[in-house]
């Protein structure tokens, strides 16, 4: 089962921005200091091996950046999207007034 999920507006969302750029397109989920763990969308986006993929949504890979593996290793996570104008993120959906945000569900069992 994928730990990730991605609401149908936000799914449009990337879809718009692909259809704006060329080469692959990923999400990276990281504890950054300036915007804890907002998903990014990236072009191109250089990995460290570390990263952990946890799903696809959307057609796009999703990775957990290694600090974040641990934290949320039993979550079901929702990808989903929020009008804000004034966000300054690197992430691509910024240049539309938008920004992905991060939704946390229910708790997966450990096996």
């Amino acid at each position: 089962m994928s730990r990730v999920a991605i609401t149908p507006k936000a799914a449009e969302v990337v879809a718009r921005i692909r259809s704006e750029r060329h080469g692959p397109l990923s999400f990276t989920i990281d504890g950054g200091c300036c915007e804890g763990t907002a998903p990014h969308l990236l072009a191109d986006a250089v990995l460290t091996p570390a990263a952990e993929q946890i799903g696809e949504v959307a057609g796009v890979p999703v990775y957990l950046q290694p600090a974040m593996v641990e934290t949320y290793a039993v979550a079901r996570l929702t990808i989903d999207v929020v009008e804000e104008p004034l966000s300054d993120s690197m992430s691509l959906e910024t240049a539309h007034g938008l920004r992905f945000v991060l939704r946390e569900g229910f708790y997966l069992r450990r096996a």
